[in-house]
């Protein structure tokens, strides 16, 4: 055979199979024996297989070599397919996700850096997390998820329960109060309302509706007068 280069399955290198070479001399076919066997496991490195072939005048011999490499990184496992978060405030969120695990074919288990790492804040956006690994032979690889933070939490409003006044004249009476909003990410925000504080509310019930946005998200509310 000629020279084989086979790439490392474990710890111990890999199986090499080749077929038994053939021998003759003059009175016909003469049998062969290699050492190491075809269907050996073979070390990482270089191996010289040597093959004989005996008849009555003596011996030849012939080699060939089998190498066994290791060219390949470790393989991922557990690589999150995405992760996403709501923002919990103006820089986004602390995001703690599962970082993946890396298993190399010749040196087993490997560690896994991650940047940004678990546990870091991450911003209202789509963040690409890359990890790394490497083997004892310096053969890397990568893989990657993106962390999305997003913000689809309204503002909360703070509205009176209720307002009872008295009238101050036969139109009714002017009522003010006080209407507020706050955002996790934008922080206060305006409240309009209708009708307005200030405004003169006629002799009956009177609902008035709010609102507030964050530039993205809305609430609304009620109250009556």
């Amino acid at each position: 055979p000629s020279n084989q280069v086979l790439e490392a399955t474990s710890s111990q290198g890999a199986v090499a199979t080749f077929a038994t070479p053939t021998a003759s001399d003059e009175q016909g076919s003469v049998s062969v024996t290699c050492t190491p066997q075809s269907g050996s496991t073979f070390p990482l490195g270089v191996t010289t297989v040597s093959c004989s072939a005996t008849n009555s005048a003596g011996t030849t011999t012939n080699t060939f070599t089998v190498t066994v490499q290791d060219t390949i990184g470790p393989v991922f496992s557990n690589v999150p397919s995405g992760v996403t978060a709501e923002a919990t405030g103006p820089t986004g969120a602390v995001v703690a996700y599962t970082t993946p695990t890396a298993t190399d074919a010749v040196d087993g288990d490997r560690p896994v850096s991650c940047e940004p790492a678990s546990g870091s804040t991450f911003p209202i956006d789509t963040t690409p997390v890359t990890c790394s690994t490497s083997d004892t032979k310096n053969n890397p690889n990568t893989a990657t998820f993106n962390v999305i933070v997003q913000d689809t939490t309204p503002p909360t409003l703070d509205l009176p329960s209720g307002i009872q006044a008295i009238a101050t004249s036969s139109s009714g009476a002017a009522v003010t109060y006080t209407a507020t909003a706050n955002d996790l990410v934008a922080g206060v925000v305006d409240v309009n309302c209708n009708p307005a504080s200030g405004e003169t509310f006629p002799l009956k019930t009177t609902t008035v509706l709010c609102s507030a946005t964050d530039g993205t998200n809305s609430e609304q509310g009620s109250f009556v007068v």
